[in-house]
């Protein structure tokens, strides 16, 4: 019986993120159904066991599954996996991992052996070495890069020192900028959260980028960054880095595309586009060291082949994080 290719995504995906989540107690952010931009998710690397604590790295991930399929081990690389993706694939999506903020692999899943626990390989993307020379449709995969327990500190070696964060801009905080809870009995962190956020949305010139234009600050961020099953130190942070978020949105001049983008079409001719994208600079605090944050903010563009006049966009702050804590030397 043929296993259909939906079920060959999802025995993939499922894969990763059992290996991600469970034996490397890392975060797996899954990019759902959408039109093929060659990423199928994110690892968001994080170091320790009893405690994990994010590191800041975030390797881009392409899965493909199937032995039967994809898989065509080449006689002159004898120590290779083969993957045949095709070379208009290759073509049309080599630029594009090139140019995510952050390293891309392919991991590569074999469910002929086992579809209950099969095995993984993955190849850095960026590498050259990675594209056969004979064929210009497949990737090489070592033999000896299984995407296993094993293979996490490899993943932490890719993302590398921090050579990004010499390229990243410097904003600096006031005090009168950030939230800065009041201590007492009858006093509530959250509350103090919650009243900073309501006035940011108040502030129509709080939320304007110099690119982007207007951003909207609503309850979609604030039920992101509170959802439940999120850790309580992270709500937290994402609490006192909401100075930092504000001043990301009204200065910072460069913005990631955070690698997904899915198009919605309806039957009479508009669609939807929504993606994610990001601020990132590195933020000087006046009551402790500075660090790496970026920003998420949430767009969507309705298209209107027929009518431009309809054409519209919307964009709004979605979440906030620290990707790099501590002195940036060199920058």
């Amino acid at each position: 019986m043929t296993t259909s290719n939906r079920v060959k995504g999802r025995i993939g995906v499922n894969t990763v993120a059992t290996i991600v989540e469970n034996l490397w107690e890392s975060g797996w952010q899954e990019y759902g159904a959408s039109n093929d931009d060659a990423i199928d998710g994110v690892i968001l690397m994080r170091k320790g066991t009893a405690k994990p604590a994010d590191t800041g790295g975030i390797v881009f991930v392409q899965v493909k599954c199937g032995g039967d399929g994809y898989r065509q081990d080449q006689k002159q690389h004898p120590d290779h996996v083969g993957v045949a993706l095709g070379p208009a694939y290759i073509t049309k999506h080599r630029s594009r991992w090139q140019r995510v903020p952050g390293p891309a692999v392919l991991v590569f899943v074999d469910d002929t052996k086992n579809k209950l626990a099969p095995p993984a390989w993955w190849v850095d993307l960026r590498d050259p070495a990675s594209y056969s020379t004979t064929n210009a449709g497949m990737i090489l995969i070592p033999k000896s890069q299984r995407f296993s327990h094993h293979s996490k500190g490899d993943f932490h070696r890719l993302c590398g020192a921090r050579t990004h964060d010499r390229l990243l801009k410097t904003f600096s905080l006031d005090r009168s900028d950030t939230l800065l809870p009041v201590l007492g009995k009858t006093e509530s962190l959250r509350n103090d959260a919650w009243n900073y956020y309501k006035a940011w949305r108040a502030d129509l010139t709080a939320r304007q980028n110099p690119l982007l234009g207007e951003i909207l600050v609503n309850r979609e961020g604030w039920k992101h960054i509170t959802r439940r099953g999120r850790l309580p130190e992270r709500i937290v942070q994402s609490w006192m880095l909401l100075g930092a978020a504000k001043k990301l949105v009204t200065s910072s001049r460069e913005v990631f595309n955070l690698g997904h983008a899915k198009v919605t079409k309806f039957a009479d001719g508009n669609s939807v586009t929504e993606d994610y994208l990001g601020l990132r600079g590195i933020i000087s605090f006046p009551y402790r060291h500075q660090s790496v944050v970026q920003v998420v903010l949430k767009r969507n563009r309705l298209v209107s082949p027929s009518d431009a006049s309809r054409e519209r966009e919307k964009i709004w702050f979605y979440s906030v994080y620290e990707l790099r804590r501590g002195t940036l030397q060199g920058v």
